[in-house]
């Protein structure tokens, strides 16, 4: 069975997510923060991406990005992090990883997912009581974003990726001749189905534990191990 196009469940709004390793201060001062923000913008050209919203703490950060391909955001993402940390390393005369893992992503599919991804993402600083309102967090485009021209965002109907996800699953436990249960026992063909539509779809592990049944957890250490 030939496997479906990389952009089949489509969408050009991603919301990511960085960490420092061990959950650690990455963002020392005002000055760290300013030098993130400024390769934010640096690159988005290159890397043929847009920056709709980002808000950055001390020890993350988030970025809302408008792009249409998933590579761009693989790209982007992978230059920032490697300034920013070569610049972090040299500053602090350190050595080793500056942040956890690779960037968390997931696709937003909905305008509803759209307005309270950007809500939560302002919404941070004032969670973590740095301030009362999001507007008087300086680390965030908060304060820019109304005076942005309108954009129009174009998602693909939720009920449709569901749809097409779900035959994607069907379709691979038809080809591998096996059910559902016995594939929740074959940890080698599970972690292929689950890398499949988390890497080549953008789908969360959230929605892939919905869809399989199974605890998020569960489905978490399956992808990393």
């Amino acid at each position: 069975m030939p496997r479906f196009p990389r952009n089949y469940i489509k969408t050009t709004a991603f919301h990511v997510i960085t960490q420092g390793i061990n959950r650690s201060y990455i963002f020392e001062n005002p000055e760290d923060i300013k030098y993130y923000i400024k390769v934010m913008y640096k690159l988005n050209e290159q890397c043929k991406i847009k920056i709709v919203a980002y808000c950055i703490m001390n020890n993350h950060a988030h970025i809302l990005i408008e792009t249409d391909k998933i590579n761009n955001l693989s790209k982007y993402m992978q230059r920032l992090n490697t300034i920013y940390a070569k610049y972090y390393n040299k500053k602090y005369s350190r050595v080793g990883y500056v942040f956890r893992d690779r960037y968390k992503s997931e696709g937003i599919y909905s305008e509803e997912h759209l307005y309270n991804c950007i809500k939560y993402i302002y919404d941070n600083p004032v969670k973590a009581g740095i301030c009362k309102r999001p507007e008087e967090y300086l680390y965030s485009n908060y304060r820019r974003i109304d005076k942005q021209p309108k954009e129009n965002y174009v998602f693909m109907d939720i009920d449709e990726d569901k749809a097409k996800c779900e035959k994607f699953i069907e379709e691979f436990l038809i080809e591998n001749n096996i059910i559902l249960d016995d594939l929740k026992k074959d940890k080698i063909k599970l972690k292929e189905l689950i890398t499949i539509l988390k890497t080549e779809y953008n789908i969360s592990l959230r929605k892939i534990s919905e869809k399989l049944r199974m605890g998020r957890e569960t489905i978490r250490k399956i992808y990393i191990k």
